[in-house]
């Protein structure tokens, strides 16, 4: 990520540290005398300071301020190389021309044509690693499923045939127990772990070394925080076309979040129910649950999940949130709906899901299972792992495998995983 403002900013904290410093030293010696003297550069450190953060604040809560340079990879890599060719260019050019030197007689021939040509090539190839038209992937006319790893969370990019991309849920973290308090009265401060957000640190990350700098959609299954947390980063990061809902539970402190950026990025917001079906071009997705429901109050918990089947060709997929075994009673009722030969396995892979009717009626090839190395809720339970691989499922973890990686032209499913 490169900051436009970082030179400013810097100039910036660097004269008001002094500034500050100074008044601050005044009023530290002037307080050995009278509290009186030192209180107007009590005051002046004060609004120094003010100062001093203001305008940083102002860059970093608005992303306009930096950019991401992308990634390439493959053979476009050579943009890189390229990339400093007039580097090169001018280095050969001042070792013979020698324009320092008194004895110089060497003088450009075509003195406009080298400028206009070096102006050239300095603008454009910086657009080039700015604006990387060339390094999203190239299509293949497949179908590709990459369930992300996100630790304890779900994520998965759908790259369809026809280049669209959905983002389906984006990981996030989750705050294990209360936050450190220093002292229990209604000035308490309060400190959290600094950690770096799943979205940006895994999801976006991956997103940019793939080549994007736009995902057509982003979904979520439901508003808990190890599923939405990282799509509020993406909507940041990326140019977004539309976000897609089945509840919209405005209470909900993360869904409120992601909701205000979508705003402010003018981000169209789509919500889904039970029947629709959503099409890009040969591939399509059924959305099997929940119910329509358009208040703000709508619950957006486990239950309550969007369940949704991608098919193309003869192969299809079935993603369900984090459905327990109510939500998954009233989907055997429509059984063929739920066939699929891939499936992100419902919660985890907690008992609270999976339960034996349920995968029966699914009847998987592979049991794809978002889940962290060393689960702190015991994920996935023993007893599902074995209730899947019983069925013939063959079962994935990201925990174990990093991101699984799963394609198919229609006909067959090619799997990949990132550890072997």
């Amino acid at each position: 990520r490169v900051s436009i403002a970082s030179i400013l900013l810097n100039l910036w904290v660097g004269f008001f540290i002094a500034l500050e410093s100074f008044a601050a030293v005044f009023a530290v010696f002037l307080a050995q005398i009278s509290g009186i003297l030192a209180f107007p550069f009590i005051k002046l450190t004060e609004i120094f300071n003010w100062i001093l953060l203001f305008a940083p604040k102002i860059f970093v809560e608005n992303n306009w301020a930096s950019f991401r340079v992308p990634v390439y990879s493959g053979q476009i890599k050579a943009v890189y190389f390229i990339y400093f060719t007039p580097v090169l260019i001018l280095t050969i050019a001042l070792n013979v021309w020698k324009p320092f030197s008194m004895n110089s007689k060497f003088k450009i021939q075509n003195s406009k044509l080298w400028l206009g040509g070096a102006a050239f090539i300095i603008v454009i190839f910086p657009l080039l690693i700015i604006f990387h038209p060339f390094s999203a992937p190239a299509l293949d006319g497949k179908l590709h499923v990459d369930f992300l790893d996100v630790g304890q969370g779900d994520s998965a990019l759908v790259t369809f045939p026809n280049g669209e991309t959905l983002l389906i849920d984006g990981g996030g973290k989750i705050n294990y127990g209360a936050s450190y308090v220093e002292k229990e009265d209604d000035e308490a401060e309060m400190f959290e772990p600094d950690v770096q957000a799943v979205g940006e640190s895994v999801v976006s990350e991956y997103l940019w070394e793939k080549g994007y700098s736009r995902i057509d959609y982003i979904l979520a299954t439901h508003a808990d925080a190890d599923h939405i947390q990282g799509l509020i980063d993406v909507a940041k990061n990326f140019r977004v076309r539309a976000a897609l809902f089945g509840r919209t539970p405005m209470k909900d402190a993360d869904f409120a979040a992601l909701y205000e950026v979508l705003q402010s990025r003018e981000i169209e917001i789509i919500k889904l129910k039970r029947g629709d079906v959503l099409s890009f071009d040969e591939a399509k997705i059924e959305i099997l649950f929940p119910v329509a429901d358009e208040s703000t109050q709508a619950v957006s918990d486990n239950n309550h999940s969007l369940v949704l089947r991608l098919i193309f060709g003869n192969k299809k997929f079935l993603f369900t949130g984090d459905i327990e075994k109510e939500t998954e009673s009233k989907l055997i009722e429509n059984p063929l709906f739920l066939e699929a030969d891939v499936i992100k396995v419902a919660h985890h892979g907690s008992r609270t899901s999976s339960t034996p009717n349920f995968i029966n009626a699914v009847k998987a090839d592979y049991a794809v299972i978002s889940v962290g190395r060393q689960s702190q809720f015991g994920h996935p339970h023993r007893e599902v792992v074995e209730r899947w691989e019983n069925s013939g499922a063959k079962i994935l973890k990201t925990g174990e495998r990093g991101t699984i990686s799963v394609s198919t032209n229609g006909k067959n499913l090619e799997i990949q995983t990132f550890i072997p």
